[in-house]
């Protein structure tokens, strides 16, 4: 019996060993679930997010038009911090502290290395203004860009006008960094006037990059929808004059206006870019008694036959800010400013009403080829000489029409 109470004692001091081996395992385990579960486990989690939204947040596109939401990340990485700095009783500041930065800068390395980000940042008229060149930038590749083609479009008034395929590089640099050019040809896509509620809007796509911008609306405002003509009597005193009067009309002056419609009787709206051609002749009924050469404007520069000094010097360059031409003849008016057509080249030069047309023609594609004109009427009298000998004055008014 005292062999087998032995025994029996050694059985259970060996199960009793085993059982407290178990019991310390369970422990362990325990105590490696609540570790990933608390502060620590929560403050990684929040580092993987705020690393995901570092991810989207530091493309240059969005950094460009929300800098703000660079702070998002930094707040939750300083909170991911805080919680896995207190877990562990506040120590290894300095060596958390690198892993945080590291964490934080991550995104913006991963973006440098990658294709970076396009940016169209200016359009520029070519100086016969034909072609409108943009400048486009990128941003956020150290290593270079090895993009060799672009996809453009251009949208107006919400619809799109233009798409094409074109090659492209960045291939300069300048004081800002590098760039590439793309040349549009402003007659393969213009489709009227650029106005506020009617913009023209390009958008480059260059790789997974895009950006879109505003083309100037000075630059395609091309189309002429509105046109007025005026004529200026040109005043004559003493030996200016036949029999004895004391005024009397000696000339008229010719003037036009061509450009965007305006309220009322203003004059149109400049349109220092446009191409168009004007006719202007001055009629007596249906006698043709002015016949004004053929003016052909392109780009602001108008040009006609100058007859040898009878209409002018047979140029003119259209101010950028107003729309005024001037039609000149071949005698100068300080008074009138101009140089007006003398009385003695009308084809007639009786009193009575007179009327002047300006025509404008356009062709496609800055018009439907209608021809748009302003008529406007005068009448040449002489008043005076009620009594018998009296000295008498000429007056060019203008009318209304010639039916009164």
């Amino acid at each position: 019996m005292s062999d087998g109470g032995l025994l029996q004692k050694a059985i259970e001091q060996q199960s009793g060993a085993q059982d407290e081996t178990v019991f310390v395992a369970d422990v362990e385990t325990s105590g490696s679930k609540g570790f990933l579960s608390g502060p620590i486990g929560s403050g990684a989690g929040l580092a993987v997010l705020a690393i995901v939204v570092s991810l989207i947040v530091s493309r240059p596109s969005i950094q460009s038009d929300y800098p703000f939401l660079g702070l998002v990340p930094i707040l939750i990485l300083s909170l991911s911090f805080y919680l896995v700095w207190n877990a562990i009783g506040r120590k290894q500041t300095a060596a958390i502290a690198v892993v945080y930065l590291l964490l934080a800068a991550s995104p913006y390395l991963i973006m440098s290395l990658s294709a970076g980000e396009i940016t169209v940042t200016d359009s520029e008229l070519s100086d016969d203004s034909t072609t409108i060149t943009l400048t486009i930038r990128e941003s956020g590749a150290i290593l270079g860009s090895s993009v060799d083609s672009a996809d453009v479009s251009i949208t107006y008034d919400g619809d799109e006008v233009y798409s094409e395929s074109m090659a492209f590089s960045i291939n300069r640099e300048d004081g800002y960094g590098k760039y590439g050019e793309i040349d549009l040809t402003v007659v393969d896509w213009y489709d009227g006037n650029a106005a506020d509620d009617a913009e023209y809007i390009v958008t480059v796509d260059v790789g997974s990059s895009s950006d879109s911008m505003q083309l100037q609306s000075r630059h395609l405002q091309r189309t002429v929808d509105d046109v007025k003509g005026e004529t200026l009597g040109a005043i004559g005193l003493g030996n200016d004059c036949e029999e004895s009067k004391d005024s009397c009309i000696i000339g008229v002056a010719l003037k036009s206006w061509s450009g965007l419609d305006a309220l009322g009787d203003n004059p149109p709206g400049a349109l220092p870019f446009a191409d168009y051609t004007v006719q202007a002749n001055m009629y007596f009924d249906s006698s043709v008694v002015i016949s004004y050469p053929l003016v052909t404007v392109v780009n602001g520069v108008a040009e006609w036959d100058s007859g040898n000094g009878e209409y002018g010097g047979g140029s003119a360059l259209l101010a950028d800010d107003g729309s005024e031409l001037p039609l000149p003849g071949s005698v100068e008016s300080f008074e009138l400013n101009t140089k007006y057509v003398p009385i003695e080249d009308w084809a007639v030069n009786d009193y009575g009403c007179y009327h002047f047309t300006v025509e404008v023609t356009q062709t496609s594609p800055w018009s439907d080829g209608a021809t748009l004109s302003h008529t406007s009427y005068y009448e040449y009298t002489e008043e005076g000489g009620e009594t018998g000998g009296s000295p008498t004055n000429e007056a060019w008014t203008k009318v209304s029409s010639c039916d009164d």
